[in-house]
């Protein structure tokens, strides 16, 4: 019998997590899943751990490092027997109740056949996997195609491990593009949403785990990745949410490398943004910039700091 939930585990030196996230997969009330592990060339204890966790559910795959985070799950989408994929990083947790929670949402929801995503909120949890704040999102229930690209085009709101897709929407829309770094998740949303829309579920149904040392705590770089998906689009789509989205990206990079003191870069990205349309806020902050960079980088810390401006 074919499992209903086939669930990928990207994994890479992962050892000193890896043995709590595939139990909190394997610890489901939903019984009928898998857990593929995709090993990405670890050269630490991660293949010994997985190893030694004995349930037929479990299957473990090798291969040599591949340097992208793409390349792993997409061999698990390739082995992946289950209605439904999911993605769990090698350091997040899924909550007991996450699957079964989400397929009766799915299987009761009226729009079934327009949904592409099935996504939760999620907590945010520290390297002792203790709970500091959450990745919310702002609606419960259905969202058009319509709706959910123009949000996806504004911010990427969807936490990776929250998401549950229909395999038959994957088989549609291709798998994930092992060109970009960090944020091939985000590409596949946006592709997915120019058909189908996103199924929301306000509670939080898994945890994301934080470091200094993950990708996503570097916000530049993320956003600077993040161009090549915008460039990528704009190839055939011209449309006003694309241009404001990709407008609200080139301001993001702008103050995530002012906030870190990257004022050379800053100054590349701060002329960029006179291309694009910006709310009163940020062109404030803009035309700061051009009289006073270290007083607006100045500034800029202090609203980071208090929380008046998010990366």
């Amino acid at each position: 019998m074919s499992p209903r939930v086939s669930i990928i585990v990207a994994a890479y030196n992962g050892e000193q997590y890896i043995k709590e996230t595939v139990n909190s997969l394997l610890g489901q009330t939903e019984k009928e899943i898998e857990v593929i592990v995709v090993d990405d060339g670890s050269t630490d204890g991660t293949a010994d751990i997985v190893k030694g966790i004995k349930d037929s559910r479990l299957k473990y795959f090798f291969q040599e490092n591949s340097g992208s985070q793409a390349s792993p799950r997409n061999k698990g989408i390739k082995e992946a027997r289950g209605e439904f994929i999911g993605f769990c990083d090698q350091d997040d947790i899924w909550y007991e109740k996450k699957i079964e929670k989400q397929v009766k949402a799915y299987e009761n929801c009226e729009k079934k056949a327009k949904v592409g995503i099935v996504i939760s909120s999620a907590d945010l949890v520290n390297e002792k996997s203790q709970k500091i704040g959450k990745s919310p999102i702002n609606f419960d229930g259905f969202i058009t195609a319509k709706e959910s690209r123009e949000k996806l085009l504004g911010v990427d709101f969807i936490t990776a491990c929250s998401a549950l897709i229909p395999k038959k929407i994957l088989d549609e829309v291709g798998f994930l593009d092992e060109s970009l770094v960090g944020v091939d998740d985000y590409d596949l949303w946006l592709r997915i949403s120019e058909q189908y829309g996103i199924l929301g579920l306000k509670e939080p149904l898994c945890a994301w785990r934080q470091s200094e040392s993950s990708f996503s705590a570097d916000k530049a770089r993320q956003y600077i990745e993040t161009e090549k998906i915008f460039k990528k689009i704009e190839v055939y789509d011209k449309s006003k949410a694309v241009t404001s989205g990709h407008g609200k990206n080139i301001f993001r990079i702008f103050l995530a490398l002012a906030i870190d003191g990257h004022y050379k870069e800053a100054k590349k990205y701060h002329t960029e943004c006179f291309k694009y349309p910006m709310s009163k806020k940020s062109w404030s902050l803009i035309e700061m910039y051009k009289f006073s960079p270290l007083l607006t980088c100045f500034v800029l810390n202090i609203l980071n700091k208090i929380g008046c401006i998010s990366l």
